[in-house]
């Protein structure tokens, strides 16, 4: 009696399904878990690029920074002197005495449409970094934060170039 070979057997079908399952259930367990990190970054960075392109503006209404209004009477903060890049060093400074006051930051955030904690930092970009000092720091700085989105932008600021950079933080 001569014996024959087989080459699948039942247990080798039956290991072919189990793998199959778990890798099956780890591809679906990681595209699911990379859908719901890519939808949290992708609104909370599309928050930061709102912002950041928001404060290119001049804002609403023009001279909002003139001590002439009151923040209810502003309906977008710009610190812009037009559409044209250039910070309004008056606006810079006021939007930086606003907000660092306790009770106008979540109302100055309300007006920027940050949706949470934010920090504007605007810095030199002609300068070394080891002779860095930041032109304006507005807003609260990022500390024991789950997530941070930056948005980047680029201006002139008395002449000089200078990096606007806008964090979102939760």
């Amino acid at each position: 009696m001569s014996m024959k070979g087989q080459y699948f057997s039942f247990d080798a079908i039956i290991a072919t399904i189990i793998m199959v399952l778990a890798f099956s259930s780890l591809v679906a367990y990681w595209h699911g878990a990379q859908t719901v990190m890519e939808s949290r970054t992708s609104n909370n960075l599309a928050d930061a690029n709102r912002v950041a392109e928001s404060l290119m503006s001049p804002g609403s209404p023009l001279e909002w920074a003139n001590g002439s209004y009151t923040l209810g009477d502003v309906r977008q903060i710009g610190i812009a002197t037009g559409f044209n890049n250039e910070l309004d060093v008056n606006k810079v400074i006021a939007l930086q005495r606003i907000a660092s006051q306790e009770n106008y930051y979540k109302e100055t955030g309300n007006l920027l449409r940050a949706g949470g904690e934010y920090y504007i930092l605007i810095e030199r970009s002609d300068i070394p970094k080891s002779e860095f000092a930041p032109v304006a720091e507005i807003g609260r700085r990022p500390e024991n934060a789950t997530y941070v989105a930056v948005a980047n932008r680029g201006a002139t600021y008395d002449g000089h170039p200078v990096s606007v950079r806008v964090f979102l933080w939760k």
